[in-house]
């Protein structure tokens, strides 16, 4: 007896293998991902500038490290940037500008030398800073009264995509571009407001991939057919639970990475689960996990540990 929809998935070209370097951008749901790739020792960066979810927001930040413009004491209110998410935040304006240009660096280095690079959405909705007149990633806890919300058309998103699509491609050729749609309701928003949200961006999303040379995988529709159950969820009933996350992760592993990894990411798994166990012998465990790093390394070359 089947008990779900399951979602049809076509297998990503080329798949991923442990030669392979990717770069994950974007929502939330792009770092449930990121760490399980980065867990198995796959080549991963995962959002430089923290979560970012609206597709202009990351465009900007995109645009702004591929095209060497640093970033300035002007891109900074006191301890933060409303360019980037708050784990950029810093003790003072010179600490937030040094992680700002840092954060551009890694992903410019990331960005040329990646064969596949995943860009999550998360919203439409964006907030514009009145008196600044720049749509800000984040709000940062600061008063509703100094922004407007507004909501990106199709067209201004499909833009926002193909812009970022030729800036890769000038800067790496090679590198091929996967879109997915979070999961994650923005309920916040209003319930109402966030389907309408999330149907723009999927048109948006759709658009892209039938014009451009980027794929799209359904994390989304994986979400909302297969695991169409809340017990998926996690206490706040908007964000995946871990067996959701696992789940969605399971999909993602058969359709986009080689079968060809299976061993190496089991072997890995167990080094991990060897590092995180709470031995009684802590000198016999520290002796078990520096062996089994050292015939990880020697057999498997290639993983990132």
């Amino acid at each position: 007896m089947q008990l779900t929809t399951p979602v049809p998935i076509k297998p990503l070209q080329p798949a991923i293998n442990y030669d392979s370097a990717m770069v994950f951008l974007g929502s939330c749901f792009t770092e449930n991902i990121g760490s399980k790739m980065a867990y198995h020792g796959f080549k991963t960066c995962v959002n430089p500038f923290g979560i970012i979810f609206n597709p202009h927001s990351l465009l900007v930040l995109i645009e702004r490290s591929l095209s060497n413009d640093l970033f300035s004491l002007e891109d900074i209110d006191t301890h933060f940037s409303y360019l980037a998410h708050s784990d950029l935040n810093g003790s003072s304006q010179d600490a937030v500008l040094k992680n700002l240009n840092t954060a551009g660096k890694v992903l410019v280095q990331h960005i040329k030398k990646a064969s596949h690079i995943f860009i999550t959405l998360g919203t439409a909705w964006v907030y514009k800073h009145i008196e600044k007149k720049i749509i800000v990633a984040n709000c940062h806890k600061q008063s509703q009264q100094l922004f407007k919300k507004k909501l990106l058309s199709i067209n201004q998103i499909i833009d926002s995509l193909n812009t970022m699509i030729s800036l890769i491609n000038e800067a790496n050729p090679q590198a091929q571009v996967i879109f997915t749609l979070s999961p994650v309701r923005h309920i916040k928003d209003g319930f109402t407001e966030n389907q309408r949200s999330k149907s723009r961006l999927f048109e948006a999303i759709q658009a892209v991939v039938e014009t451009q040379k980027a794929q799209y995988f359904p994390a989304y529709e994986i979400v909302m057919d297969e695991l169409r159950d809340y017990r998926f969820y996690g206490r706040d009933m908007v964000h995946l639970s871990e067996t959701g996350i696992e789940l969605v992760w399971e999909r993602f592993r058969e359709s986009v990475i080689s079968t060809t990894c299976l061993p190496i990411m089991k072997a890995v798994d167990k080094h991990r689960k060897l590092v995180a166990h709470r031995p009684s012998n802590v000198d016999l465990h520290l002796e078990q996990i520096e062996n089994s790093l050292a015939n990880l390394q020697q057999k498997y070359p290639h993983i990132q540990l």
